[in-house]
């Protein structure tokens, strides 16, 4: 999917919150699918040092899109 190709390697707690944002306006995901993404990539939950942290996130976000947008 082109969408979670662009998402690189990386991705910091504020990209992944324009990204919920933007899928919401385009109706790919629903409320309360970007709860759960908002949950599981945020710094609360990811409590490692950086570059990891955005690495683990990144992972933890392409594969719950794959699995939210139909």
């Amino acid at each position: 999917m082109h969408i979670i190709n662009n998402i690189g390697e990386t991705l910091t707690a504020q990209e992944a919150d324009i990204f919920i944002s933007n899928f919401l306006s385009y109706n790919m995901i629903d409320e309360s699918g970007a709860k759960l993404l908002k949950v599981a990539t945020s710094d609360n939950v990811l409590t490692l040092n950086q570059p990891i942290k955005d690495i683990i996130r990144a992972k933890i976000f392409k594969n719950m899109l794959l699995n939210l947008i139909d």
